[in-house]
């Protein structure tokens, strides 16, 4: 994926490394991903029934950026960034289902 933020260019390329669809999906960074405030990371949800229902978990490991401004970026920004994906991902998924 490429793109820009306030005119800055980002760039990650991920890959699937588990999948098991509906139940289970898991992608993480391929290479050195240029982006602001978090750098390698593995993603992923579960989706489990429970009682007539089911249970959902989204989870982000990521690892602070490679450079010194991107470190001090991500030591600030870098867990606000990862509940926003998330939360995004749960909202999304309520949405589709």
């Amino acid at each position: 994926m490429k793109g820009r933020v306030l005119g800055i260019p980002l760039c990650v390329e991920e890959t699937v490394s588990d999948y098991k669809p509906p139940f289970r999906k898991t992608w993480e960074t391929r290479g050195e991903p240029h982006l602001l405030v978090i750098g390698k990371y593995r993603m992923g949800f579960e989706l489990a029934p429970k009682a007539g229902n089911a249970q959902l978990r989204v989870w982000i490991d990521y690892n602070l950026p490679s450079g010194v401004p991107g470190r001090w970026l991500g030591r600030v920004l870098g867990t606000v960034y990862a509940d926003w994906c998330v939360t995004r991902m749960v909202k999304d998924s309520a949405i589709a289902f």
